[in-house]
Protein backbone atom coordinates (compact mmCIF):
# COMPACT_ATOMS: atom_id res chain seq x y z
CA UNK A 1 0.00 0.00 0.00
CA UNK A 2 2.76 2.50 0.69
CA UNK A 3 4.43 1.78 -2.49
CA UNK A 4 1.56 2.54 -4.67
CA UNK A 5 1.13 5.65 -2.53
CA UNK A 6 4.61 6.64 -3.24
CA UNK A 7 3.80 5.74 -7.15
CA UNK A 8 1.25 7.52 -7.02
CA UNK A 9 2.74 10.51 -5.83
CA UNK A 10 5.65 10.45 -8.09
CA UNK A 11 2.97 10.06 -10.88
CA UNK A 12 1.53 13.48 -9.73
CA UNK A 13 4.63 14.64 -9.08
CA UNK A 14 5.27 14.15 -12.76
CA UNK A 15 2.19 15.71 -14.53
CA UNK A 16 2.51 18.88 -12.67
CA UNK A 17 6.13 19.01 -14.00
CA UNK A 18 4.95 18.89 -17.25
CA UNK A 19 2.20 21.03 -16.81
CA UNK A 20 4.33 23.97 -15.14
CA UNK A 21 6.86 23.31 -18.01
CA UNK A 22 4.32 23.78 -21.00
CA UNK A 23 2.77 26.64 -18.90
CA UNK A 24 6.20 28.69 -18.53
CA UNK A 25 7.24 27.79 -22.37
CA UNK A 26 4.17 30.54 -23.16
CA UNK A 27 5.63 32.89 -20.55
CA UNK A 28 7.76 35.48 -21.69
CA UNK A 29 8.46 38.92 -19.13
CA UNK A 30 6.85 42.00 -20.60
CA UNK A 31 9.07 45.30 -20.78
CA UNK A 32 7.55 47.94 -18.51
CA UNK A 33 7.60 51.16 -20.16
CA UNK A 34 7.15 54.57 -19.05
CA UNK A 35 5.54 57.79 -21.07
CA UNK A 36 8.14 59.65 -23.39
CA UNK A 37 10.98 57.63 -22.08
CA UNK A 38 13.13 55.60 -24.38
CA UNK A 39 12.76 51.52 -23.61
CA UNK A 40 14.17 49.89 -26.63
CA UNK A 41 16.39 51.30 -29.68
CA UNK A 42 17.76 49.57 -32.72
CA UNK A 43 20.28 50.89 -35.01
CA UNK A 44 21.56 47.98 -36.76
CA UNK A 45 25.02 49.17 -36.63
CA UNK A 46 26.06 45.94 -35.83
CA UNK A 47 24.65 42.22 -35.31
CA UNK A 48 24.50 42.12 -31.62
CA UNK A 49 22.37 38.68 -31.06
CA UNK A 50 19.57 40.48 -30.40
CA UNK A 51 17.05 39.66 -33.37
CA UNK A 52 16.53 36.63 -35.16
CA UNK A 53 17.93 36.92 -38.52
CA UNK A 54 18.17 34.33 -41.62
CA UNK A 55 19.73 33.21 -44.59
CA UNK A 56 18.45 32.17 -48.21
CA UNK A 57 15.53 33.08 -50.38
CA UNK A 58 13.50 34.82 -47.59
CA UNK A 59 16.41 36.56 -45.93
CA UNK A 60 17.40 38.77 -42.71
CA UNK A 61 20.32 40.35 -42.21
CA UNK A 62 22.03 43.32 -40.68
CA UNK A 63 23.97 44.98 -43.47
CA UNK A 64 27.74 46.81 -43.37
CA UNK A 65 25.68 50.08 -44.18
CA UNK A 66 23.80 49.91 -41.15
CA UNK A 67 20.51 48.91 -41.50
CA UNK A 68 18.41 45.66 -41.24
CA UNK A 69 17.35 44.21 -45.22
CA UNK A 70 14.55 41.83 -45.72
CA UNK A 71 14.79 39.87 -49.45
CA UNK A 72 12.21 37.74 -51.01
CA UNK A 73 13.05 36.25 -54.08
CA UNK A 74 9.61 34.64 -54.52
CA UNK A 75 5.90 35.69 -55.15
CA UNK A 76 3.20 35.70 -52.23
CA UNK A 77 5.94 35.57 -49.42
CA UNK A 78 5.75 37.43 -45.68
CA UNK A 79 8.73 37.10 -43.89
CA UNK A 80 9.77 39.30 -40.65
CA UNK A 81 12.60 39.77 -38.70
CA UNK A 82 11.90 40.29 -34.74
CA UNK A 83 13.55 41.05 -31.37
CA UNK A 84 13.68 39.16 -28.52
CA UNK A 85 11.98 41.84 -26.19
CA UNK A 86 7.81 41.56 -25.52
CA UNK A 87 5.86 44.40 -25.09
CA UNK A 88 2.21 45.39 -23.90
CA UNK A 89 2.38 49.83 -24.28
CA UNK A 90 4.77 50.84 -26.76
CA UNK A 91 5.48 53.92 -29.76
CA UNK A 92 7.28 52.43 -32.16
CA UNK A 93 9.34 54.12 -35.09
CA UNK A 94 10.99 53.09 -37.70
CA UNK A 95 12.88 54.54 -40.48
CA UNK A 96 11.78 52.06 -43.94
CA UNK A 97 12.48 51.97 -47.35
CA UNK A 98 12.21 49.65 -51.07
CA UNK A 99 15.73 48.98 -52.22
CA UNK A 100 14.90 46.88 -55.39
CA UNK A 101 12.27 44.76 -56.51
CA UNK A 102 8.60 45.99 -58.26
CA UNK A 103 6.57 48.82 -56.55
CA UNK A 104 3.54 46.46 -55.95
CA UNK A 105 5.11 45.82 -52.16
CA UNK A 106 4.34 45.78 -48.78
CA UNK A 107 6.74 46.55 -45.47
CA UNK A 108 6.64 47.55 -42.60
CA UNK A 109 6.14 46.65 -38.48
CA UNK A 110 4.86 43.14 -37.77
CA UNK A 111 3.96 43.93 -33.36
CA UNK A 112 2.42 42.05 -30.36
CA UNK A 113 4.32 38.85 -32.03
CA UNK A 114 3.45 35.65 -29.54
CA UNK A 115 5.72 33.26 -31.65
CA UNK A 116 4.21 29.28 -31.08
CA UNK A 117 8.18 28.43 -30.62
CA UNK A 118 8.13 25.97 -33.60
CA UNK A 119 9.37 25.38 -36.97
CA UNK A 120 6.35 27.13 -39.46
CA UNK A 121 5.43 30.55 -38.67
CA UNK A 122 1.68 29.79 -39.36
CA UNK A 123 0.38 29.35 -36.47
CA UNK A 124 1.25 32.87 -34.66
CA UNK A 125 -0.35 35.78 -33.82
CA UNK A 126 0.09 39.08 -34.86
CA UNK A 127 -0.58 42.36 -35.90
CA UNK A 128 0.88 44.00 -39.13
CA UNK A 129 0.79 47.40 -40.42
CA UNK A 130 2.39 48.15 -44.15
CA UNK A 131 2.97 50.95 -46.59
CA UNK A 132 3.68 49.86 -50.35
CA UNK A 133 6.05 51.84 -52.80
CA UNK A 134 2.98 52.74 -54.79
CA UNK A 135 1.51 54.59 -51.93
CA UNK A 136 -0.94 52.51 -49.74
CA UNK A 137 -1.30 51.74 -46.62
CA UNK A 138 -3.13 48.20 -44.70
CA UNK A 139 -3.63 46.90 -41.57
CA UNK A 140 -4.07 43.19 -40.89
CA UNK A 141 -3.87 40.41 -37.81
CA UNK A 142 -3.37 36.39 -38.12
CA UNK A 143 -4.88 34.60 -34.62
CA UNK A 144 -3.53 30.92 -34.29
CA UNK A 145 -2.65 30.75 -38.30
CA UNK A 146 -6.25 32.30 -39.26
CA UNK A 147 -5.26 35.54 -41.47
CA UNK A 148 -7.78 38.68 -41.27
CA UNK A 149 -7.72 42.29 -43.13
CA UNK A 150 -8.83 44.42 -40.57
CA UNK A 151 -8.38 47.57 -42.86
CA UNK A 152 -7.88 46.89 -46.73
CA UNK A 153 -4.94 48.69 -48.74
CA UNK A 154 -6.05 52.47 -48.68
CA UNK A 155 -4.39 55.25 -50.80
CA UNK A 156 -2.68 57.55 -49.20
CA UNK A 157 -0.76 61.46 -50.25
CA UNK A 158 1.08 60.55 -46.79
CA UNK A 159 3.25 57.56 -48.13
CA UNK A 160 6.24 58.30 -50.13
CA UNK A 161 6.57 56.60 -53.35
CA UNK A 162 9.17 54.93 -55.43
CA UNK A 163 12.20 53.10 -54.99
CA UNK A 164 15.00 54.25 -51.84
CA UNK A 165 12.80 56.66 -50.56
CA UNK A 166 11.85 56.33 -46.64
CA UNK A 167 8.81 56.20 -45.07
CA UNK A 168 8.87 56.45 -41.14
CA UNK A 169 6.31 54.47 -39.68
CA UNK A 170 4.63 54.56 -36.52
CA UNK A 171 2.47 52.60 -34.58
CA UNK A 172 0.95 53.39 -30.90
CA UNK A 173 -0.70 50.79 -28.70
CA UNK A 174 -2.20 51.17 -25.35
CA UNK A 175 -3.84 48.16 -23.68
CA UNK A 176 -6.85 47.80 -26.65
CA UNK A 177 -6.64 50.57 -28.42
CA UNK A 178 -4.03 51.48 -31.60
CA UNK A 179 -2.71 54.68 -33.86
CA UNK A 180 -1.41 54.58 -36.80
CA UNK A 181 1.09 57.11 -38.51
CA UNK A 182 3.37 57.37 -41.97
CA UNK A 183 5.59 60.34 -42.23
CA UNK A 184 3.99 62.15 -38.77
CA UNK A 185 0.37 61.89 -40.24
CA UNK A 186 -2.07 59.73 -38.65
CA UNK A 187 -4.03 57.68 -40.94
CA UNK A 188 -7.14 56.04 -40.41
CA UNK A 189 -8.62 52.52 -41.23
CA UNK A 190 -11.65 51.04 -42.67
CA UNK A 191 -13.31 49.29 -40.44
CA UNK A 192 -16.33 46.89 -41.19
CA UNK A 193 -20.34 47.45 -39.46
CA UNK A 194 -19.91 44.15 -39.32
CA UNK A 195 -17.55 41.91 -37.63
CA UNK A 196 -17.40 39.61 -39.79
CA UNK A 197 -17.61 41.34 -43.06
CA UNK A 198 -14.09 42.40 -45.33
CA UNK A 199 -13.05 46.02 -45.32
CA UNK A 200 -13.68 47.46 -48.51
CA UNK A 201 -12.77 51.04 -49.60
CA UNK A 202 -13.84 52.86 -52.80
CA UNK A 203 -10.94 55.29 -53.83
CA UNK A 204 -12.88 56.88 -55.79
CA UNK A 205 -15.37 57.75 -53.73
CA UNK A 206 -12.96 58.01 -50.47
CA UNK A 207 -15.91 55.98 -48.96
CA UNK A 208 -15.41 52.97 -46.45
CA UNK A 209 -18.08 50.63 -47.73
CA UNK A 210 -20.30 48.88 -45.25
CA UNK A 211 -17.94 50.48 -42.68
CA UNK A 212 -16.47 53.85 -40.24
CA UNK A 213 -13.60 55.18 -40.94
CA UNK A 214 -11.81 55.02 -37.50
CA UNK A 215 -8.39 57.13 -36.35
CA UNK A 216 -8.26 54.59 -33.29
CA UNK A 217 -8.76 51.09 -33.28
CA UNK A 218 -9.81 49.10 -29.98
CA UNK A 219 -8.79 44.91 -30.57
CA UNK A 220 -7.87 43.27 -27.51
CA UNK A 221 -7.09 40.05 -29.35
CA UNK A 222 -3.68 40.01 -28.42
CA UNK A 223 -2.45 41.72 -25.17
CA UNK A 224 1.75 41.17 -25.70
CA UNK A 225 4.44 40.24 -27.64
CA UNK A 226 7.27 40.79 -29.94
CA UNK A 227 8.02 43.58 -31.73
CA UNK A 228 9.59 43.32 -35.78
CA UNK A 229 9.38 44.16 -39.26
CA UNK A 230 8.40 42.54 -41.88
CA UNK A 231 8.30 42.65 -45.86
CA UNK A 232 5.52 41.66 -48.24
CA UNK A 233 5.54 40.38 -51.85
CA UNK A 234 2.70 39.62 -54.11
CA UNK A 235 2.92 38.76 -58.01
CA UNK A 236 6.51 39.10 -57.86
CA UNK A 237 9.60 38.50 -56.31
CA UNK A 238 12.74 40.32 -55.81
CA UNK A 239 11.27 42.99 -52.63
CA UNK A 240 14.32 43.93 -50.76
CA UNK A 241 13.45 46.27 -48.15
CA UNK A 242 16.12 47.68 -45.80
CA UNK A 243 15.08 49.30 -41.87
CA UNK A 244 16.84 51.84 -39.57
CA UNK A 245 16.71 53.26 -36.44
CA UNK A 246 13.56 51.38 -34.91
CA UNK A 247 13.30 52.81 -31.38
CA UNK A 248 10.20 52.17 -28.81
CA UNK A 249 9.16 54.87 -26.57
CA UNK A 250 6.38 54.66 -23.55
CA UNK A 251 3.40 55.85 -25.46
CA UNK A 252 2.20 59.36 -23.71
Amino acid sequence: MRRLVVLLLLVGLLVAAIWLNRLLANWHYVVPVTAGETAYLATFDADDGDWNLAEGRLSASILDTGVLRLEITEPLKLPFAEAKPHFADFDLRVQAAAADGPLNNGYGVIFRLQNKDNVSPGDDDYYLFMVSSDGYYQLSRSINGVAKEVSTWIPSQAVNQGLGVSNWLRVVARGDQFQFFVNNQQVALCIPDDPSAQSTYNSVSGECVGGQMVETLTDASIPSGQIGVAAQSFDQGGVVIDFDNLVILGPA
